[in-house]
């Protein structure tokens, strides 16, 4: 039996020293308003009039005053030279994220507090905030459809669940419907998205971005919340993130697409999806910036199709007098690809999403949305700090210009109403690892010790999750659906170990969640036939398993999406007619070709116990056919749009090391890469193929938190790396080209 000490985040405090990204973060440094003189000595800065001096800067004492002024309930205070990096017994004992007193706060505070730092700004809660019967229909909903669920996607309508009694709730009950279908950009361009995020903010060019979306996320409270809204307006907030965080991981890793690629455009061009909200309006300045250093280059921040027609130059006009002929409105929309890394504002969402030095991989599909889950969903996760930054280089804002429409009573309800939601913390901690997948690091001597504060916030965050619902019995009143919920964070857990390249690769929790799901996984070996004509059996790798009895007929899924889902295999057959080998094992004992029906989430869990081989073994024919084994129990049920793949990914990488699977796993690895994209290819031909046969966005997305899915550019380096291996230097090159990797397009 395994303790839970194994599952416990541990600290590793630790810096990244020889950074490949070090000769770009050079070049983003800011030399604005240095003086280098002469003889190339610095000269000192001059006093700047608009900078608050420390002179300016309330005193501890007046900040106590003024709350005592103003009858607030909080108390909003600085906690100076606050250390991110806590110790291990500190991740551990604070598990429970306990709210802080005010006398806490007020001993925290240094002797010297510095208000310019927003990161050192701390919250305490209304304590007399207490949920009404509206939220805590509220509270139940979100616990019961933003929390793994064993019947996922099968539940009641959202319309049922919330009734006809509760219409103060109606602006919740319309995001939960459009997040259950996979509305998420309709979701971002909402009344309350717009009221969020819809204007620029007074004093922006002293805030970083960040910053600037959680003092609006305070401001909005402060004048859209009461008492009585508190909990219902965090639940907004919360979805708004979620659909942020939803659409980012459509974009980069699952599909599909929306490059509008499905059909020609006939009449007018349709807008774009994504028109409006990459980046919202309190960033159109920022968008903006590069059209007026190059006026005579029109480069749009948004991402738009290629479907959409190009403007022409009119060659006649003086140079720089260039604009778009087809221009109607003052807004200049002009396509590009989706990904446009030479954008200002790409890059400049890029800096801030960097952490420790590390650099984000610069061809990613609207980082933005990143951002705004990102600084959403960790403002609502530890909202006593919500101005708590992940890099070590934390920018430094004003507390003056951050609170600006907001004071400190809303400050303490909002951090109130958002302790009461259960959810928060998980999605926070998704948020968090699929950050960490955006910095591409991928060097052979990265031991793990990159991005430590980012690492920080994971462990601090998964705490919460492990401290809440796993050593928590009592979280949900059915003990099977606190197992699953256990099992499902300490899956993820594990796998946020594994990105972050830590010590064991999430091995403990792996056990850990297979504990919890009550799987018994036999791993043995039985005689079988691999080949079409063999006569002769051989020993063969077997995984057996059985799950809980309870939960595997609860996920039982309709024959049609099972068909739908199986078209994504790509078989032997399909490739060559005279292939040998057989689509499965064949094994002699008629017993072992029969399987129990597993869970998406049993599935979930031997995809990482097959993944723990891979990490513990040195990459032989051995270690292959241990993992192969794995994947064909997974590959038996098609259940999944992701879940399934994932493994025939897994497996097209291990046939690409035999002579007879090679060809085949190549077309498969490209018919994956292919179902990303809504446009015709040579593995998805028809439209039928790419409209009907094909998962929705919410389907895919459902359970890509509990596998490794690969990002779309990790996925096409492989492809373009295999091809080039095989002399296909053609395909190879414009596919390193298509992902910026000039060095290998060169090469090719």
């Amino acid at each position: 039996m395994m303790t839970m000490s194994a599952a416990v985040p541990q600290v590793h405090n630790g810096n990244d020293s020889d950074s490949d990204d070090s000769d770009i973060a050079f070049a983003y440094l800011d030399f604005g308003g240095v003086d280098f003189g002469e003889d190339g000595e610095e000269v000192k800065e001059e006093s700047n009039p608009s900078k608050i001096s420390d002179a300016d800067k309330p005193t501890r004492e007046e900040v106590a005053a003024a709350n005592a002024a103003a009858n607030a309930p909080a108390v909003v205070e600085q906690v100076a030279n606050l250390d991110l990096n806590a110790s291990e017994s500190d991740a551990t004992n604070n598990a429970s994220d306990d709210l802080p007193t005010a006398s806490t706060a007020q001993n925290n505070l240094g002797s010297q507090p510095d208000n310019s730092s927003l990161d050192s700004l701390t919250i305490v809660p209304d304590p007399n905030l207490v949920p009404s019967k509206a939220d805590e229909l509220l509270l139940d909903i979100e616990k019961e459809r933003l929390l793994p669920h064993p019947l996922s996607g099968k539940q009641e309508p959202v319309d049922v669940a919330f009734g006809d009694d509760c219409s103060e709730l109606n602006n919740v009950k319309s995001l939960f419907n459009l997040l259950e279908n996979g509305q998420y950009a309709d979701m971002l361009r909402s009344q309350i998205a717009l009221d969020l995020f819809g204007t620029e903010i007074d004093g922006s060019d002293e805030l970083s971005m960040v910053e600037q979306i959680k003092s609006k996320i305070l401001a909005y409270f402060a004048a859209k919340a009461t008492s009585e809204s508190a909990i219902a307006k965090c639940q907004e907030l919360e979805l708004i993130g979620i659909a942020s965080l939803n659409l980012f991981l459509q974009l980069n890793y699952c599909g599909p697409s929306m490059d509008r690629g499905i059909k020609p455009e006939e009449g007018e061009v349709a807008a774009h999806p994504l028109d409006g909200i990459n980046p919202h309006g309190m960033f159109e300045s920022l968008a903006k910036k590069e059209n007026e250093k190059a006026p005579s280059t029109f480069v749009s921040p948004l991402p738009l199709s290629a479907s959409t027609p190009i403007p022409e130059e009119d060659e006649s006009a003086p140079e720089g007098d260039n604009v778009p002929s087809n221009q109607a409105t003052e807004t200049v929309i002009v396509p590009l690809k989706e990904t446009n890394t030479t954008n200002y504002f790409h890059n400049a969402v890029l800096s801030e999403l960097a952490a420790d030095g590390e650099w984000p991989f610069q061809v990613c599909a609207a980082p933005y949305f990143l951002l705004l889950a990102r600084s959403i969903l960790s403002t609502l996760a530890e909202p006593t700090s919500p101005f708590r930054w992940w890099s070590s280089a934390k920018p430094s804002g004003n507390l003056v210009d951050a609170l600006t429409g907001s004071n400190e009573s809303s400050a303490s309800m909002f951090a109130a109403g958002a302790s009461h939601l259960s959810s928060t913390s998980h999605w926070s901690a998704r948020a968090i690892v699929a950050h960490r997948r955006l910095i591409s690091t991928r060097r052979d001597d990265d031991d793990g010790e990159a991005c430590p504060t980012l690492w920080n916030e994971a462990e601090r965050t998964f705490s919460r999750c492990i401290n809440d619902f796993c050593d928590n019995e009592t979280a949900f009143k059915d003990s099977e659906r606190n197992a699953f919920v256990a099992s499902a964070i300490m899956l993820e857990w594990g796998l946020a170990q594994h990105h972050f390249r830590k010590s064991g690769r999430g091995k403990a929790s792996f056990n850990k969640a297979l504990e919890y799901s009550k799987l018994e996984v036999e791993v043995t070996g039985a005689d079988g036939v691999r080949t079409k004509y063999q006569t002769k059996m051989t020993a063969q790798y077997l995984v057996r398993a059985k799950p809980n009895v309870s939960e595997a007929d609860g996920n039982d899924t309709d024959a049609k999406n099972k068909a739908h889902v199986e078209k994504q295999m790509i078989k032997h057959d399909d490739v060559s007619d005279d292939a040998l080998l057989l689509e499965k094992i064949r094994f002699e004992n008629a017993d072992d070709n029969v399987h129990f029906n597993l869970s998406i989430r049993d599935q979930s869990i031997l995809l990482a116990l097959c993944l723990d081989v891979k990490n513990d073994n040195p990459m032989d024919g051995l270690t292959g056919m241990q993992m192969f084994a794995y994947l064909a129990r997974v590959l038996n049920q098609h259940d999944d749009w992701m879940v399934y793949a994932t493994g025939l990914l897994e497996r097209a990488w291990l046939e690409c090391e035999r002579t007879h699977g090679r060809e085949r796993a190549i077309l498969q690895i490209q018919a994956l890469a292919d179902q990303h994209s809504n446009r015709l290819t040579l593995t998805q031909s028809t439209f039928k193929s790419v409209e009907e046969d094909s998962a929705p966005a919410q389907d895919r997305l459902r359970h890509l938190h509990g596998i490794v899915y690969p990002p779309r550019w990790d996925m096409l380096r492989d492809l373009a790396e295999r091809y080039a291996k095989l002399g296909i230097v053609t395909s190879a090159a414009e596919l390193f080209e298509e992902i910026e990797l000039w060095d290998d397009v060169v090469e090719c």
